[in-house]
This record gives structure tokens, sequence and C-alpha cells, in this order.
């Protein structure tokens, strides 16, 4: 009779979760953060992939990285927002010029926060966490180059193209196939995910149990994607700054250092903006570098818009360059 009693409640409580799953994938969660109603019906992809998120086990995962950066780190996505607004526009041509999926974005927000300085604990930089342990065994050998006045991990045009080709080049391995797959190897390392693959070939991402930073990570990614494009449902939209306006100079082949405060002058504004168009820059040093071995051609500059003819003239009169 205990048996049968244990057997009852066991189908009980079976049922009961069975009610509670389409009930909270419907309309309610432990915190009351739900999927907005266009994605519960039409469901959502990322970079191209549609995401199985009426799978209980996906949604969950999704979900819980969604309240996660709602509660969390609600102001620090705010923030995220502002600078997404100001950069993006940049960053985001690069992705098409690069014939990278748009979506790609929100691996640099969630990798940097979106912030040029960004520094991560196993050592990468910039934008897209350029150049951690993993990745940088040989720094001479590196696609990005690094002096003491310039870093191009922190430059938001340099350091988008080096990391669509190496997120290209991960893409066509012949254990990856998919970009969620690729960014798993691009954060975790593409050893530990090809060990992963490797043993279970045909399986998609949602289907393996992958390194412990990719676990977490590309539900995270999906959720804040869900959260950008429905700013209003979750009550997180915020004043959109204006993108970046800028006349660029491209690569300066200066015979002397260019000190950003005297351009800065030129253009009737802060040195504080001038970096901001060209975060490349260290900032404690704040000078743009004469040309070196790995960068024979120069350094790039931009200034704010319409000032690009004055700067032109006032860097050939000053003698920073011979001619433009």
């Amino acid at each position: 009779m205990s048996g049968l009693i244990l057997l009852a409640c066991a189908v009980t409580y079976s049922h009961a979760v069975d009610r509670s799953w389409a009930t909270t994938q419907g309309g309610f969660s432990k915190t009351n953060y739900v999927l907005p109603p266009d994605v519960q019906s039409q469901g959502i992809a990322f970079a191209g992939i549609a995401i199985p998120i009426d799978r209980r086990d996906v949604w969950s995962r999704v979900m819980d990285q969604m309240n996660f950066l709602l509660m969390d780190r609600r102001a620090s996505i705010m923030e995220c927002f502002d600078r997404m607004a100001v950069y993006g526009p940049i960053m985001g041509q690069i992705l098409q010029e690069e014939k990278v999926p748009p979506d790609l974005l929100y691996l640099a927000v969630l990798l940097s926060d979106f912030l040029p300085n960004s520094k991560t604990r196993t050592g990468g930089v910039g934008w897209w966490a350029l150049g951690s342990v993993k990745d940088k065994k040989d720094p001479a050998n590196s696609p990005w180059v690094v002096t003491n006045d310039w870093d191009d991990r922190r430059d938001p045009v340099l350091s988008t193209k080096i990391a669509c080709n190496i997120l290209q080049g991960i893409l066509k391995r012949p254990n990856v196939g998919d970009w969620l797959l690729a960014i798993c190897s691009y954060t975790d390392g593409l050893d530990k995910v090809e060990a992963v693959l490797g043993k279970a070939r045909g399986y998609s991402y949602w289907d393996l149990v992958m390194p412990p930073f990719s676990e977490a990570f590309i539900p995270r990614l999906v959720a804040f994607k869900i959260i950008d494009t429905h700013r209003d449902f979750y009550g997180v939209a915020v004043s959109p700054l204006p993108p970046l306006a800028f006349d660029s100079l491209d690569r300066l082949k200066l015979l002397k250092e260019l000190p950003l405060h005297l351009v800065a002058k030129w253009s009737g504004t802060s040195p504080r903006a001038i970096w901001e168009l060209n975060p490349g820059v260290d900032p404690s040093v704040g000078v743009l570098p004469v040309p070196d071995k790995r960068s024979q051609s120069g350094f790039p500059l931009r200034v704010p818009k319409g000032m690009g003819g004055k700067v032109k003239q006032n860097l050939v009169s000053e003698g920073f360059v011979s001619k433009l």
C-alpha cells in the first residue's frame, strides 16, 4: 500500500511540475520575469541559430541568466545600453563588413561591459577580451599591436576586425560548425571545446556539457539579446545617446609623437573627448605614437565631425607629418 501511495505522490508531483512549467512558460516565474509574448509565440534566434526555447531545460537556463541580468546587474546593463548607443553603430558596421552576424556585438558587451579598458581575470584586454593567457602563448605572433602608447585591443574598429577574423577561423574548424560553438571556443579555448565536441559529434550546444564559462555564457547572451530587444517590456529603456560622429584621418605616418591634448586644442574640445574617439591610445601617456616595425603604416586618428580638414592642416604646419 505504501508503495502505491508513493507512486501516486510521484505521479501527482510530476503532473504538478508539468503544470508549473506550462504556467511559468506562459506567464509566471519565480521572480516574475517572463518571456515577451512575441518570443513565446515566435521563438528567438541568436546569430542565425534558432534557440529551442520551448525545451524546458533551455528555457530554464535562459531564464536563470535573465533573472541574473535584471536583478543582479540591472544598473550595469543599463549603462551598457548607453555605451552601445555610442559605440555600437561603428562596431556593428565592422561586423557587417566582415560578414559576421550582428548578434555577436552582444559578445563584446558581456565580455567587457563595452569598456575599452576592460581587463579579464585571464588577461583579456579591451572590447573583445583579446589576449587572454590561453590565446597569448607567443605575444610576438599575436594579431594585434601593443606598444607603450597604443593597444589595438582597445580600439573599437581594429579590435572588432581582429575578433571577427578569430571567430571566423574558429567557425571553419571541422568540429565547430555553428556560431554558438564558435563563441564557446573563443571564450573557453578551442582545445577545451574541441575535446567536448570530439566525444559527442553531431550534438548541439544545448545537448552538451560545456566548460564552466560557456555553460552559463551562451544562455546569458540569449537572455541579454531578449532584454535588449524588449527594453520597454522589462522596464530598462534608457534615453538614447547620440552615436560617435567623427572624421577619420585613417593611419598617420607621424614624424613625431602627437599629444591628444594638442588635437583637442585644434578641435576646440577636451582631451577626454579626443581619447573617447581614440581609446587605443594609452590614457596614461596620451600620445598617438609614431610608426614602428609592427605597424609601419602608423596608427589611426579620429577627430570630431567637421574638424578633419583643420586638424590635417595643423598636422602639416606643425611638422607632425610631411603631407596628407
